[in-house]
């Protein structure tokens, strides 16, 4: 299977998140970025979140991403995440996981908002900046970075989505 990341729709934004937990539970951080349909970085963020698992690291991503948007003006933003588990957490229910119940409910109520929100999964090799970001901020010292401009590591895997560059997913 060839993957690679997909600009937004018409008159949206792309929201890519990811969460990183070295050890699951383990240093975990998070990270993500807001993207034109030209695949240029709008803004972004990493995040230092402490002892954490790779799924609460992910809802934290989210919740990060979808505030981050909200407060940037967007209001119709689409958000991509790997991590399956916590986006059956989102739609579905918490019931099984009563410790990120918290940070689920604030998703909700961000969800809320009037504007016009998708959260949906990508595939891993699609979803490579964000993945950059959240090892970044696991292994950051500090709780949260908004970044106007992305840092210049990151510069080759923004191209190469710009480019619509295919990945093989194994």
């Amino acid at each position: 299977m060839l993957v690679r990341w997909v600009p937004p729709s018409e008159g949206a934004i792309k929201l890519n998140v990811d969460g990183s937990s070295r050890g699951n539970p383990g240093r975990a951080g998070c990270g993500g970025l807001l993207r034109d349909q030209d695949g240029n970085c709008i803004a972004g963020f990493l995040s230092y979140i402490g002892f954490a698992g790779s799924v609460e690291a992910e809802l934290i991503a989210i919740r990060h991403g979808l505030w981050l948007a909200w407060q940037s003006g967007y209001r119709k933003v689409e958000c991509e995440s790997d991590c399956m588990v916590a986006l059956k957490i989102i739609h579905d229910n918490a019931e099984d996981f009563p410790e990120l119940a918290d940070i689920v409910e604030e998703i909700h109520q961000l969800m809320l908002l009037e504007w016009d929100v998708t959260i949906y999964h990508i595939m891993r090799e699609g979803n490579s900046c964000a993945d950059f970001l959240a090892k970044m901020g696991s292994s950051s010292n500090s709780t949260f970075s908004l970044m106007i401009n992305p840092p210049p590591e990151l510069t080759a895997l923004l191209l190469a989505d710009s480019k619509s560059v295919l990945y093989s997913r194994v």
